[in-house]
């Protein structure tokens, strides 16, 4: 099979209230010199996001699981199939505005072939800068997350690494799985993703195996727009989802308490 420049995957569960957007925004944004995939992949969905994704025009492949497993079980649904230089992973909540975002990616990644992956700056819909960068979590760190976003300010303000500015490349111990893009070979090394993970702390987990056998990179001359629903705070259910993932990543990791 020959080798394309870029894939990219999107995994979906119930979200024909953005999709449509999504998937136009990324296929309508890709510099036309450049090849593609764009993967859907569907966990299971039961409204019509997926006949939201057909009426899209592009080289777009959806891949229908018949189950939810999580993000991570989603995305590695299709690692034995791709075949690219750059590999991107999107959250259905993702828009991208214009060509020269992903071409200054591309770019960057093939000038500097020490890094295995980058993640650009993330802004909301108002143009504000999401602090998703992040040192390496601990216990404390992220129990105070959950209680407070104003609870020991000055210590959680050094967790997204906010004192950085935002303004500079640099090297990242955790990058947002809201928008990665890996050199697709390190990707197929490290596997993918954990699908130990049903949903969060897998990105903690890969940009971590990221830094064994490359370099993870925040990147902000590129950038893209979140629109960010932080579920984990709204309900019991995805508060157990975090807790259970909190465990697997420590056990995996070390408990590092503070």
């Amino acid at each position: 099979m020959e080798q394309i420049d870029l894939t990219l995957a999107i995994v979906t569960y119930n979200n024909s209230s953005i999709i449509e957007d999504t998937v136009k925004s990324v296929v309508e944004n890709i510099p036309t010199n450049y090849s593609y995939k764009l993967y859907i992949i569907d966990n299971d969905s039961i409204d019509n996001t997926l006949d939201l994704v057909r009426k899209n025009k592009g080289n777009i492949e959806i891949v229908e699981l018949g189950v939810n497993k999580g993000f991570g079980y989603g995305h590695n649904a299709i690692l034995d199939i791709i075949n690219s230089k750059y590999h991107f992973i999107i959250n259905p909540d993702i828009k991208i505005e214009n060509s020269d975002q992903i071409k200054k990616i591309v770019e960057y990644l093939d000038n500097n072939q020490d890094v295995g992956m980058l993640s650009p700056l993330i802004l909301s819909p108002d143009l504000s800068i999401q602090y998703l960068c992040k040192i390496n979590p601990t216990v404390f760190d992220m129990l105070i997350r959950r209680i407070s976003p104003n609870l020991f300010k000055q210590r959680q303000n050094k967790y997204v690494m906010k004192e950085s500015g935002y303004n500079r490349i640099m090297r990242l111990d955790y990058a947002t799985g809201s928008f990665m893009v890996f050199r697709t070979d390190i990707y197929k090394k490290l596997k993918g993703f954990d699908d130990a993970f049903f949903m969060y702390l897998e990105d903690a987990d890969i940009t971590r195996r990221v830094n064994q056998i490359s370099k993870a990179i925040f990147y902000p001359e590129a950038r893209v727009i979140h629109a960010w629903e932080r579920s984990g705070h709204k309900s019991f259910k995805f508060a157990r989802i975090t807790v259970q993932s909190m465990i697997i990543y420590f056990n995996k990791w070390g408990w590092k308490l503070f």
